[in-house]
């Protein structure tokens, strides 16, 4: 009889399944410790579970239901990883588990690469402390990592992702000359940078850089309006990155990096204060040709922007719940992260260039949108806006019913494919360029997949585990294109694509 109640006990994992493996560096296979593991039910769609590797790199997951999992690790300083992916950045394949049954799994993580190299001057001797950034080739390029030269102008940058890169000395003023930002191998321009490849668990050596001697200016100035004690920060934007400073006590401000000739951003923000009782903003396009030590500038009370959103008739629509409004700022450096707005009659954003999203419900899309002038095109409402706020303005969305959806069956050799990521690109085949973001979903255990709330127009679909975001190169050669009238419901079934 005493048994009894430890057989009840455990009487529901005696159905149970099982996933345990172990974590591994991947060069040495020494175990690797404190990896957190993490597990998602439904093929990556279910909620998930988390457990750390303990000394032995062991792991285990135990009471699972049977089915589809997607398996994930990581350790810093290594790269996540997605149990079966094929390539870094491809998609994970997920793990079929048995009723009562077990699975093990060997996960190898890998290093982040790396890039070392050497800076010299005209001489080809050392420069110490000198700092090099490595950027993605990108347009602009994004900053992925700073490092500064020792004593001998040896430098190594590390924790990068597989892709292209460039790497640049800054500039540096010393005495009465200066360095001028260069690019390996010994240019100014980026057009004309030296490309390096980074992959996983590598090194790239000699990336040497012979700094380019040059004259480089001063930005600082005088804040005139608000007077302190109003706290602002100035922030100066290149294409090759930012940097801010705090005004101080007398409302003087001044950037302590040299800058080379070039194109340049500046702002200034100030929260709401005492008296003001409003927050401040500037904005203001600079052509670098010379000292501009002495500028005086003056922050004005940030525009108000009026938001509309109405029917093709143009009438307010008054109840916007369901409605989520983003925007996001854009400098010469890159997007800044978008963020979502509270959806007010009118909103307040620091003057300058932003992108606007409107998400209606999913039975709506937006087909019309008209706000302060940019100098890029407004061909597809449904995707971001472009809009320069210099003062108030008005951003118009027109919302249209009969949004459609696209939804189908991913197979290969006739079966379905549980988990398998889908990507769908909004396309415009005039301009051949992508129209909005791409979305991304996961088929489910049966293959099944669907995207809703679509507008009129042309998107392409793409099954695969060898992406986790679809490039237009892969989408041009093997998607599938779809055509979607007002109150479409399209069916594509696609199959699974693979890299040969």
């Amino acid at each position: 009889m005493s048994r009894l109640p430890l057989l009840v006990l455990a009487g529901p994992w005696l159905h149970a399944a099982v996933i345990r493996g172990v974590v591994v560096e991947n060069q040495t296979g020494r175990p690797l410790q404190r990896a957190t593991i993490v597990i998602q039910g439904n093929a990556g769609a279910g909620a998930a579970q988390a457990v750390r590797s303990n000394l032995y790199g062991a792991f285990e997951f135990t009471g699972l239901p049977g089915g589809w999992y997607l398996v994930s690790a990581a350790r810093p300083p290594f790269a996540p990883v997605q149990y079966g992916q094929k390539r870094w950045h491809a998609a994970g394949t997920p793990v079929l588990l048995e009723e009562n049954r077990s699975v093990y799994l060997d996960i190898r993580l890998q290093r982040f690469g790396s890039i070392s190299g050497f800076v010299g001057d005209e001489n080809d001797v050392g420069l110490h402390e000198h700092e090099v950034v490595a950027y993605r080739n990108t347009r602009p390029p994004q900053l992925a990592a700073r490092v500064k030269t020792d004593d001998r102008g040896v430098y190594r940058l590390w924790g990068l992702e597989p892709g292209a890169y460039v790497v640049r000395s800054l500039a540096r003023r010393l005495e009465d000359w200066g360095y001028l930002p260069t690019f390996a191998k010994q240019t100014e321009r980026l057009e004309d940078a030296y490309l390096i490849d980074v992959a996983l668990d590598q090194q790239t050596d000699n990336v040497n850089l012979r700094a380019i001697p040059g004259r480089l200016f001063s930005i600082g100035g005088r804040v005139n309006y608000p007077p302190p004690p109003a706290v602002i920060t100035m922030t100066l934007v290149s294409d090759m990155g930012s940097e801010s400073v705090v005004v101080d006590g007398n409302g003087n401000f001044a950037f302590p990096n040299p800058q080379s000739p070039g194109q340049y951003e500046l702002y200034g923000a100030s929260p709401a204060v005492g008296r003001y009782g409003a927050e401040f903003g500037l904005y203001m396009p600079l052509a670098l040709d010379r000292d501009m030590s002495e500028m005086r500038v003056s922050l004005s009370p940030i525009p108000q922007l009026r938001v509309v959103i109405e029917d093709p008739k143009g009438i307010p629509i008054e109840t916007t719940a369901g409605y989520r409004l983003s925007a996001r700022r854009r400098t010469l450096s890159a997007d800044i992260e978008a963020q979502t707005l509270r959806l007010t009659r009118t909103l307040q954003l620091q003057p300058g260039r932003w992108d606007l999203l409107l998400t209606p419900p999913v039975s709506q899309y937006v087909s019309n949108f008209s706000g302060p002038p940019d100098d890029l095109s407004r061909s597809h409402p449904e995707g971001w806006n472009p809009i320069l706020l210099t003062g108030g303005a008005t951003a118009r969305f027109v919302i249209s019913n009969g949004a459609g959806s696209i939804h189908g069956v991913v197979t290969t050799s006739g079966q379905p494919v549980a988990g398998a990521p889908v990507f769908l690109e909004p396309y415009d085949p005039v301009q051949r360029t992508r129209a909005a973001d791409l979305r991304t979903t996961r088929a489910d255990e049966r293959g099944q997949y669907r995207f809703a709330g679509l507008a009129p127009g042309a998107f392409r679909v793409l099954s695969s585990f060898d992406f986790r975001t679809a490039e237009p190169l892969a989408l041009e050669a093997a998607a599938r294109t779809v055509k979607l009238e007002q109150s479409d419901n399209q069916t594509a079934d696609i199959d699974l694509y693979v890299i040969r």
